[in-house]
């Protein structure tokens, strides 16, 4: 039975690491990646930064280093249960760009939508090479994914922006484009750094209409075999005269890619 509670110093930022027969998560004052090992299914359930803590002297992880964080908790994974690593990592897709009004009240822009509004591929997509567990599904999707944003045909003569602001802003712009892919790049041309709060009020009825009502579930996969190995080092508390005793996730044979079917 794996029982094991230690900090990992990485290139990247330094971690708690908590690992037992049901989970692993990786963090700093809080948990921030947990990946859940049901008995038939191992499954990214949950990945946020948006509160904090996630690295212990409280460095802020965004970017680059959130990648690399989840990355470190598949490199666990890998080493400690590889039989798992045979089948694919299913996550729930439900990452986000989050803040909070004056007020305090807090809003999401989700990113399988919000995203892949501006990107034309969903955050997961993006970063980690995420596929919808439907391979049928997904191929439809990618299809319009690719086709639809540059298609004039997709695009309404009139799209209700919802909220004053974003209308006052992003009206203009768009009745300037011929397509939702030439809107889109003006917009984030010009407000890019505002973007997920425009977006807020409209951007899922926008992708209701580029995916010709297609639902976009949350449902993906992703092949962790081919993800970058994060090397840890464990250090150990206690005696500070004690040597931190490095720890190098073993060398194993590359699986091959994997494949999948309903």
């Amino acid at each position: 039975m794996v029982n094991i509670q230690k900090k990992c110093k990485t290139s990247f930022g330094k971690f708690n690491i908590n690992i037992d027969e049901t989970n692993i998560n990786v963090g700093g004052r809080n948990f921030c990646v947990n990946i859940a090992l049901y008995e038939n299914e191992t499954t990214l359930y949950w990945l946020k930064t948006d509160e904090g803590g996630c690295e212990l002297t409280e460095k802020d992880i965004r970017g680059d280093n959130t990648i690399k964080m989840t990355n470190l908790g598949f490199s666990i994974l890998r080493k400690y249960y590889p039989e798992r690593t045979a089948a694919p990592v299913t996550l729930l897709d439900d990452s986000g760009f989050s803040w909070s009004d004056s007020r305090g009240k807090k809003y999401k822009t989700n990113f399988i939508k919000g995203y892949l509004l501006i990107h034309r591929k969903t955050w997961y997509e993006d970063k980690f090479e995420a596929i919808m567990c439907d391979a049928d599904m997904y191929t439809t999707y990618r299809k319009k994914a690719d086709n639809n944003f540059d298609d004039p045909n997709k695009k309404p003569e009139i799209f209700n922006f919802v909220n004053p602001e974003a209308k006052e802003k992003l009206e203009p712009l768009y009745k300037s484009s011929k397509t939702w892919g030439e809107f889109i790049k003006k917009f984030i041309e010009k407000y890019n750094e505002e973007k997920y709060k425009l977006m807020y009020d409209w951007y899922r009825q926008a992708i209701y209409i580029i995916f010709d009502g297609m639902e976009i579930n949350q449902n993906w996969k992703i092949d962790i075999s081919s993800r970058p190995y994060i090397e840890c080092i464990s250090q150990e508390g206690g005696n500070k005269t004690r040597k931190n005793r490095r720890i190098t996730f073993s060398k194993y044979k590359k699986l091959e890619p994997f494949s999948w079917s309903p």
